[in-house]
């Protein structure tokens, strides 16, 4: 297909006014909000003792939990880490919360929303017995801690319980789709046991609905112990294809967007499927085409700003809003682009992060 050169230079003044407006985009180049904090918290005075963290994880290590570590050792802290990876099984979540329980850590770190509410239980049941409720936890990547009843109030939770939030809301989301290119037909496979996944498909819904945009969902079959099927993946992004599905959304599902993301992204593209994520992995890693994302390098040290007001200044994880950074990358894959001849509009290429690989 041959683009025409007066379609590549029809920017969508009004589309992408409001993604910069709600959304707080960043230009490449600068720094995300979270990392402009380092500069003003070094002058603190540091404690003279090696603090014990445990990171409770899903994926084992990542950008996000070396911003963490990298924050903490640039504000001249001696962590000791106890690293304790699932690798998305939460049956061995009880044995993790009673290790943290002995032990006795100055602080927890908790990645992702399945395993932190198992950690810290929801926030109007939370059981002292099974849940980890006198030691403080700052969780990251969980994209709805209130709807996931971590906390009552992004402002001020009121538990021993604070963290960051990794996501754009889901207007913000669409306006870059629609920034990129106008569609009707929205198209999402997800994982219908991710408690992330099945918040944000009801997020799209209200939001899709106002704007007249048809949601094409395509939950993954489960087995019989109620696990998806990762081989029912690529069946899955076929119906969506064949429903007319324009763009296919990669939501904060861990399921979809880490365990089985280059499966997504190859069988996305060889349906020729365009797709937009929420996170910024399956573009720069496997080929994805577009995404609104904070650096999870960034998110990392944001997570460790927060970790730092507990264990420096002394500040109740209670009182620390759940936050998340002020500001997105738009990050698109041009090698992906040219493959489905899917061109962005010159507006969106001036500000975005451009990836050729």
């Amino acid at each position: 297909m041959r683009i025409d050169e007066s379609d590549l230079l029809r920017i969508r003044r009004r589309s992408l006014l409001r993604l910069a407006a709600a959304g707080g985009l960043a230009l490449p180049g600068l720094p995300l909000a979270g990392n402009l904090l380092v500069g003003s918290a070094l002058a603190a005075t540091v404690p003279d003792k090696t603090f014990r963290i445990t990171m409770v994880l899903g994926r084992g290590e990542s950008d996000n939990e070396f911003g963490f570590k990298d924050y903490l050792a640039r504000r001249g802290l001696k962590v000791d880490y106890t690293i304790r990876n699932t690798g998305g099984d939460t049956a061995k979540l009880p044995g993790i919360i009673q290790e943290i329980k002995d032990t006795r850590p100055d602080l927890v770190y908790s990645w992702g929303t399945p395993q932190t509410r198992a950690l810290v239980g929801p926030h109007d049941e939370a059981d002292p017995r099974k849940h980890v409720t006198d030691i403080p936890v700052v969780f990251t990547f969980v994209a709805a801690p209130v709807d996931a009843r971590i906390v009552p109030d992004l402002a001020r939770s009121g538990r021993n319980v604070t963290g960051t939030i990794h996501i754009a809301p889901i207007a913000v989301q669409l306006n870059t789709i629609q920034a990129y290119r106008p569609i009707k037909r929205l198209g999402v496979v997800y994982n219908p046991q991710e408690r992330n996944s099945v918040l944000t498909i009801e997020g799209l819904r209200a939001e899709t609905a106002l704007r007249g945009l048809e949601l094409i969902e395509e939950p993954v079959p489960l087995n019989d112990r109620g696990e998806p099927i990762s081989a029912a993946v690529p069946d899955a992004l076929a119906r969506v294809a064949r429903r007319g599905g324009e763009v296919l959304y990669i939501g904060p599902d861990t399921f979809i967007a880490f365990h089985n993301r280059t499966v997504v992204a190859a069988e996305a593209l060889r349906l020729g499927l365009p797709t937009f994520s929420v996170t910024e992995l399956i573009v720069r890693t496997d080929k994805a085409m577009l995404a609104l994302a904070s650096s999870a390098y960034g998110i990392g040290r944001f997570t460790a700003f927060k970790a730092a007001q507990i264990l420096v200044d002394g500040v109740s994880p209670a009182e620390i809003p759940v936050e998340t950074l002020k500001r997105f990358s738009v990050i698109i894959n041009m090698a992906t682009v040219r493959a489905l001849e899917y061109y962005p509009p010159i507006g969106l290429l001036n500000f975005a992060e451009i990836i050729e690989s």
